[in-house]
């Protein structure tokens, strides 16, 4: 599980990064399939060793994403040349987003940059949804056995749901029900610990805007909830302090917090550490 205080600031500076605005989905143009698939049967061979390659190049990516990164990604991916190469890309990509939360935006910006990518009939997109889907599925028992891998989980689905574009630039409504069913489950669960609401918050804040675009109604009674947590149920004071921010957050429309805003709720935050280990 995170520590305390290292996720609070490094989670705001990655929701803020810009990383993934580039043009969707790649460099054939919005919309049109990435068909990396060469046909090999006519005496040419694969580059050799490029698909290990690509697979260490995303296990060695760091917070610091670039543009040229995703290009060298886009430019490595055409390695691919079976079904088997595409789904062992996905999975490294996947692992490595849900053992670190703070690393999810920057996995959904790379698949939403080799979402269209196809090899032998398979894309990209719908291998890393096959997988959220199957975890979807087994997100109580791994919320149980590994929390931080859990929270790594929500964390993508979230970052998924709000940089992962179709070619018309909507969001992929199928993963609404989801999102809004693991933030729920956070928020309702009163044995949450503080480090699942800071999740909440961080996701929501990211990805409020977009949610709320699909079902209105049930962000209002997810926002009521809050409410309710902390005027009565009793939270720590830095769970009020998370969520509070959150909801100022969601009175101005998803949008930044001003500076002093934001200021007055690290400086906050730092006094709840520092009173916790007095």
């Amino acid at each position: 599980m995170a520590s305390a205080g290292r996720g609070r600031g490094r989670g705001r500076g990655l929701l803020a990064a810009n990383v993934g605005s580039a043009p969707k989905p790649g460099p054939h143009g919005e919309g049109e399939t990435t068909k990396v698939c060469k046909d090999y049967r006519n005496g040419d061979s694969p580059p050799p060793g490029t698909v290990q390659e690509l697979e260490d190049y995303l296990e060695g990516l760091t917070l610091n994403l670039t543009e040229d990164n995703l290009e060298d990604i886009m430019t490595l991916s055409q390695s691919m040349s079976t079904e088997d190469h595409l789904k062992n890309v996905a999975k490294r990509l996947y692992d490595k987003s849900l053992r670190d939360q703070e690393f999810a935006k920057y996995g959904a910006c790379i698949c939403d940059r080799l979402s269209n990518v196809e090899v032998q009939g398979s894309k990209f997109r719908n291998v890393i949804l096959k997988f959220v889907q199957e975890d979807f599925k087994a997100k109580d028992e791994t919320r149980r056995s590994d929390n931080k891998r859990y929270l790594g989980f929500v964390s993508f689905l979230c970052q998924v749901f709000g940089n992962v574009r179709l070619a018309t630039g909507d969001t992929m409504k199928p993963l609404v029900v989801p999102v809004y069913d693991c933030l729920e489950q956070i928020l309702n669960d009163q044995s949450s610990n503080e480090d699942e609401y800071e999740c909440f918050s961080i996701q929501l804040q990211s990805i409020g805007k977009d949610l709320e675009l699909q079902d209105q109604p049930r962000m209002s009674l997810m926002l009521d909830q809050v409410r309710t947590r902390i005027i009565k149920d009793g939270l720590t004071a830095r769970g009020r302090c998370t969520l509070l921010e959150l909801l100022e957050c969601g009175s101005r429309g998803w949008k930044p917090l001003s500076n002093d805003l934001t200021r007055f709720y690290c400086d906050t935050m730092v006094e709840i550490f520092a009173t916790s280990i007095e």
